[in-house]
């Protein structure tokens, strides 16, 4: 079981999400109504995009990614080509705050473990 209590069911969280997928509401009020924050919605609405409803359940363990896919997904953005939330997406990323610590570990010249979960990074020197 997750540590982190959910303010809301799974239920509610996959009804908020459909809701506004079918065009029922908008993410403002969809989040003002729920009293969460406008960027959980979208958090939400990407997840289940990319996951499905099981993408709302409570996880129990981070996801590992190899260094290739970190980089490659850095690249993708810093190319230029799509931005932080679609890259997000399209590598299956939970959070664009992950993307955004490869990219800074990626500009200051840190080095990926490739078995890390999240974004731990070992200096070189």
């Amino acid at each position: 079981m997750s540590k982190r209590k959910m303010k809301l069911s799974v239920e509610e969280r996959i009804q908020i999400v459909e809701n506004y997928l079918n065009g029922q509401s908008s993410i403002n009020k969809t989040a003002q109504e729920a009293g969460v924050n406008w960027s959980t919605i979208k958090r939400w609405i990407a997840i289940y995009e990319n996951e499905g409803p099981t993408g709302l359940l409570p996880t129990k363990k981070n996801r590992h990614y190899s260094k290739e896919r970190k980089i490659e997904a850095v690249l993708d953005y810093l190319d230029g080509f799509e931005g932080l939330e679609a890259v997000t997406k399209k590598y299956g990323l939970r959070n664009k705050v992950q993307l955004q610590d490869w990219i800074k570990i990626y500009n200051t010249h840190g080095t990926f473990k490739s078995e890390s979960g999240g974004s731990k990074v070992s200096q070189t020197k």
